[in-house]
């Protein structure tokens, strides 16, 4: 009887083991579906944190607090085109949307990005250019342009404009305000410049703002046939309504209509353009950099098998052996290995063309400015009489298309404002000219007056011209030593007899000596 109650304990007893084992199995599994979910969980929160991070799609702008007048709402918030945002928003674009501005301004803060707008600015402003008279006119102007050019450079207009292209260039648009006295509350009506609404004396000077206090308060999106369709007639400027005609808006790189709302009616910036370029050329760099650091891999093999067997007594003789190869490696010093259970090794990485990469990842930042190394990066070619004398040419080509396109409008409404300012009226004839960018040295303005003597010689000997004629062209040549000499004062010709008997006379001397 005590037997069979015995057996029947033990099989009890292995029923509740059984049991526990179960349970305990069962407890394994649910902890493991636990952990299934919270990874899931994470990598669906890393999934939404990426997408909000690099949005995809037509977004508009975030306009700073306090651009929009208090109770007044934007024009690009009020934007009827929705269809149009929702059309842009159908297929994959490599730029997602605008970057904002205080990206751009923390881009600009280094000087991978910073460069091109800098030497693409001070390159248009670099020999500037002066004012001068349009064709041939019997009027005296020399004392007005000397008064023009004197206000011009008071108003500091040269370094307003090479900050205005680096302002456009870095956020895509930059604003010129035009501050007239006595019309400080009458900023949101036109700004007519002519004679009869401006008066002498009217000019207080510019105001150069950046894109990020400003916005569009009024602009034409119903009428694409119209002049101003997507153009604003009006803006906000930091709680204040100002018209388009009192700001000199530039932009050189203008976005697509159905982007415009997007961009807060800006331009691309060039950092914009250039940021592929440029996180190209840092990751490459960085890369090298590691890669230079630990060019040099340096093994032993030893035997693991006790040292890994040994528990936490064979993790520090690992690391006990670990150290004392480390001290001892070096070539002022011993190093000591088993002969028989350890060998050492050493794998280099060849760092030959780590230079050539870097090279070619930093002349594509170049691309998008179109911008010769040697003037953005001051990196000359190299080889058998590599120079950058054409890409010079170029490039010089490339910027007086720029001021052509972008500063000259801007200058010409200037010194129209300058001129009734100064006289109450605008003269026509007064015009503004860019100085070539390409200046010869000394010795090629020498050999070119040389060849022009020449030439005019012959034409007088043979009887094509007369020397009114050339002392004309001389007296109106500005960038020559005759400029303004008078034309109907001819000198009387030498007597030839006389200077043939001065040669003799010098010969004669010189024989003798």
């Amino acid at each position: 009887m005590w037997i069979f109650k015995n057996k029947k304990y033990e099989q009890q007893d292995r029923l509740i083991a059984a049991q526990e084992e179960a349970n305990r199995i069962e407890a394994d599994k649910l902890r493991v579906e636990k952990r299934k979910a919270e990874l899931y969980a994470q990598v669906i929160a890393m999934m939404s944190q990426q997408e909000q991070k690099d949005p995809v799609g037509y977004q508009l702008p975030n306009i700073p607090e306090g651009v929009v007048p208090s109770g007044k709402t934007p024009a690009i918030a009020m934007d009827s085109c929705s269809g149009i945002a929702s059309y842009a928003n159908t297929d994959p674009q490599f730029y997602s949307s605008f970057p904002g501005y205080p990206k751009l301004a923390w881009m600009a803060q280094s000087s991978d990005y910073r460069c091109v707008p800098e030497t693409t600015a001070n390159e248009m402003t670099r020999e500037w250019g002066k004012v001068k008279i349009k064709g041939d006119s019997d009027k005296d102007y020399g004392d007005k342009i000397s008064e023009i050019e004197q206000r011009l450079k008071a108003l500091g207009i040269r370094d307003l404009m090479r900050r205005h292209v680096e302002t456009e260039m870095t956020f895509g648009r930059s604003q010129l305000f035009v501050d007239i006295k006595g019309q400080e509350d009458q900023t949101d009506l036109p700004l007519l410049i002519t004679g009869e609404s401006l008066k002498k004396g009217c000019l207080k000077g510019f105001r150069l703002i950046e894109p990020i206090w400003s916005t569009p308060s009024m602009y034409n999106a119903t009428d694409p046939a119209q002049s101003d369709f997507f153009v604003p007639s009006k803006w906000f400027v930091l709680g204040k309504e100002v018209h388009a005609d009192r700001l000199m808006t530039l932009i050189m790189r203008p976005v697509p209509d159905m982007l415009k709302p997007a961009y807060n009616f800006s331009g691309l910036s060039m950092l914009q353009l250039m940021q592929p370029y440029v996180e190209r050329w840092q990751r490459t760099v960085d890369s090298v950099s590691e890669l230079v650091h630990t060019f040099s891999i340096t093994g032993l093999k030893t035997n693991m098998q006790n040292i890994l067997e040994g528990g936490q007594e064979g993790m520090a003789q690992l690391v006990l052996r670990s150290q004392m190869f480390s001290q001892l490696r070096n070539n002022q010093n011993l190093m000591l290995m088993d002969k028989d259970m350890e060998e050492f090794f050493q794998l280099n990485t060849p760092l030959s063309t780590l230079d050539n990469l870097m090279q070619k990842a930093q002349e594509q930042m170049a691309g998008p400015s179109h911008t010769p190394l040697v003037k953005l990066l001051g990196i000359t070619p190299s080889g058998l009489n590599a120079n950058s004398d054409g890409e010079i040419r170029v490039y010089n080509d490339y910027i007086a298309s720029l001021q052509e396109a972008h500063l000259r409008p801007q200058i010409e409404t200037i010194l129209n404002l300058v001129q009734i300012d100064l006289y109450g009226e605008i003269d026509d004839q007064i015009v503004f000219e860019f100085n070539p960018l390409e200046q010869m040295n000394d010795e090629q303005k020498a050999t070119i007056v040389k060849t022009k003597a020449d030439a005019d010689a012959v034409y007088i000997q043979s009887g094509v011209l007369a020397p009114e004629e050339i002392r004309e062209r001389l007296a109106k040549d500005e960038s020559g030593d005759y400029s303004g000499i008078d034309v109907e004062d001819v000198p009387e010709p030498p007597d030839m007899e006389l200077l043939d008997y001065g040669n003799n006379q010098e010969k004669e001397a010189r024989n003798a000596a």
